[in-house]
């Protein structure tokens, strides 16, 4: 018979499901703190009282609030062990996913950060803040004052806002996870002042530059002696005497692909690097765009709320069709395939340094160089900004847009598509030359 448990007692409580059922939970208490709660299928809140009494009269539940209070001690003194750490190496610990008990925790609830933004946050970490005094100072005396100094200093420098805010950034959770749990003060980070913004409008593609990318001569899968085809470009014959071989290399077509991709479905790159062939409906006209892909990674969950299909342009369709017919030849038009090929290895998608290359590439042959590329801030990402502009030129409320560019924030969306295209000028400028006094 098991041992009367006087300091055990339990409270039963119940929680609306599905609308309209109540489901009855026994929270049991050790002392008057809660240790355990259980659901139950009773359908009474006096019948889960006699599931409580059961468990009591079953179960050493002393014995486990006692286990639970050790482990949460134990615990304890190993975040006053972290806290003792210098600044440096509690940084470097927090930001490794193999010794980190924060990132440790968030792959067990389930919401894992990406690799990355882990990336980024540890070598930002050794570039700002591996200096005197924060490689001795612990981590629990870290104040105000040390972070304020540092970023002082690089203003000093004339590092830039951007750059300043990631700092910030490798250092803020950190701190706020150790101040959460008792062993560090507060520090307030908004008193910190940054640099103004420097505000550099993106710029994007006219109509007429991607109508002129549409029809841009490309060259298309090769053949070698051995009937192998090759879907990466042929490599130009070498010139004697180490000569470099006269005008531009031609552009391939998968570079003119990412690019009509990009710019007629709105698609981040990485969302665009994971497409596969199940996520296209030929038949209905319809993409899916609801995967991510990065290189740290892998396939990953696109970001929150992003997941979204988007009609196949009558441009674009001619370009996939020629994708498929390819990706059939060499084997790799399976539903799991990748629709954007990796020349060295077709189990992956197009390599990022290929993504990369083909923006200059197909930019410069349409006549765009890489000085007016930088006069511009034409970057990959603004055919995002494009693909914005012209559904709400085009008509779409924001709204409707948004839910085309997977953008949760209708604010951002219109950052996005805050631009003036030429063509909506010259259509501006003919309503109002019609208008009839």
């Amino acid at each position: 018979m098991k041992r009367k448990q006087e300091k055990i007692d339990f409270r039963v409580f119940s929680r609306t499901v599905w609308g309209t059922k109540k489901k009855y939970y026994i929270r049991f208490l050790f002392c008057g703190k809660a240790f355990l709660t259980r659901a139950t299928d009773a359908p009474t809140a006096a019948k889960a009282g006699a599931i409580a009494a059961k468990i009591m009269a079953s179960e050493d539940l002393e014995a486990l609030a006692k286990a639970k209070e050790q482990k949460k001690v134990a615990g304890l003194d190993e975040i006053d062990r972290l806290a003792e750490l210098p600044v440096i190496e509690f940084l470097r610990l927090f930001w490794d996913p193999s010794r980190s008990p924060y990132l440790q925790d968030m792959a067990a609830a389930g919401r894992p950060l990406s690799g990355s933004y882990i990336r980024d946050n540890a070598r930002n970490a050794n570039t700002y803040w591996a200096i005197p005094p924060l490689d001795t100072l612990a981590m629990q005396d870290l104040k105000l004052k040390h972070i304020d100094s540092r970023i002082r200093s690089m203003r000093q420098k004339g590092k830039s806002r951007y750059t300043i805010s990631a700092a910030i950034d490798c250092i803020r959770t950190p701190c706020s996870w150790l101040t959460s749990r008792g062993v560090m003060e507060k520090i307030d980070f908004s008193a910190i002042v940054l640099p103004k913004a420097a505000v550099k409008e993106r710029g994007i593609l006219a109509i007429e530059e991607l109508d002129r990318i549409v029809r841009l001569e490309v060259v298309g899968p090769w053949q070698d002696s051995n009937l192998k085809t090759h879907i990466s470009v042929r490599p130009r014959n070498r010139m004697p005497g180490g000569e470099k071989n006269e005008g531009m290399a031609p552009v391939g077509w998968r570079e003119k692909l990412i690019i009509l991709l990009l710019a007629y479905t709105g698609a981040r790159v990485g969302e665009a690097r994971a497409l596969m062939w199940k996520n296209i409906d030929f038949e209905k006209g319809l993409i899916r765009l609801e995967v991510n892909y990065t290189d740290t990674d892998g396939l990953k969950e696109p970001k929150a709320k992003s997941r979204r299909t988007v009609p196949i342009a009558a441009t674009l369709e001619p370009f996939l069709l020629e994708a498929r017919r390819v990706a059939q030849e060499i084997g790799t038009a399976n539903p799991d395939g990748f629709v954007l090929l990796n020349a060295t290895d077709p189990t992956r998608p197009i390599a990022m340094t290929t993504v990369k290359r083909a923006w200059e590439r197909v930019l410069r042959a349409i006549g765009i160089s890489y000085e007016q590329q930088k006069a511009r801030n034409l970057v990959i990402h603004g055919l995002r900004h494009l693909y914005a502009t012209r559904l709400v030129d085009a008509g779409l409320t924001p709204i409707e847009a948004a839910k085309l560019t997977g953008h949760r924030v209708i604010a951002t969306l219109g950052r996005y598509s805050d631009h003036t295209q030429p063509e909506t000028l010259r259509k501006s400028r003919e309503i109002l030359d019609n208008i009839k006094s």
